[in-house]
């Protein structure tokens, strides 16, 4: 049930990106948002005497639904509790459905995040956060496929921390490995 939650959950601010784009651009073609991100980019919301960014609030509103989906820092007690379904499942969890599909949104909306960088910064610390909260769980952790959540985990946070720091192919690189790792553990 975590699980439904959770993936729930990070749908709300998808959603939320969604209508925004919707509301500013009159459409969510993937092809029409991209060729107007340099629009945005002048594009400001009033929050009180504050100005932000259009470009910093969609990619927050993304960053937000990713870390929700691929189980980062605080969102990932629903992927030890997801451990135990029979392994077949699991393996599909771990090698592509939900975790991997918050890092299919980053890549497909790759240029607004270039084009607001002080996101970079809380990739940084979620994924950082992640690594270590993965791993000093999967310390203490006595079963074996909860063990490999935690350590799942722990790896999904070095790939959010090295898009927070900028290195795009590695970081699928590095996703792709884990995955296929994960995988094969299972099978």
């Amino acid at each position: 049930m975590k699980v439904f939650t959770i993936s729930q959950l990070g749908d709300i601010p998808l959603f939320s990106f969604f209508f925004l784009v919707l509301g500013r651009l009159g459409t969510t073609d993937l092809t029409e948002i991209l060729a107007a991100l340099r629009l945005l980019l002048f594009d400001f919301l009033q929050a009180g005497s504050l100005l932000i960014s259009l470009c910093d609030v969609l990619a927050l509103l993304l960053s937000s639904a990713i870390f929700l989906k691929a189980a980062q820092f605080i969102f990932y007690p629903w992927l030890l509790d997801a451990m135990e379904a029979p392994v077949p499942i699991s393996a599909q969890l771990h090698s592509s459905t939900l975790v991997v599909i918050g890092f299919y949104l980053f890549f497909r909306f790759q240029p607004l995040f270039v084009m607001a960088p002080s996101i970079s910064s809380v990739f940084l610390i979620f994924g950082l956060a992640t690594v270590v909260g993965g791993s000093v769980l999967g310390f203490f952790q006595d079963d074996g496929k909860r063990l490999l959540a935690c350590s799942t985990a722990s790896q999904l946070g070095y790939v959010v921390t090295s898009l927070g720091l900028g290195f795009y192919e590695e970081a699928l690189l590095l996703l792709t490995f884990c995955c296929v790792n994960k995988a094969f553990t299972f099978v």
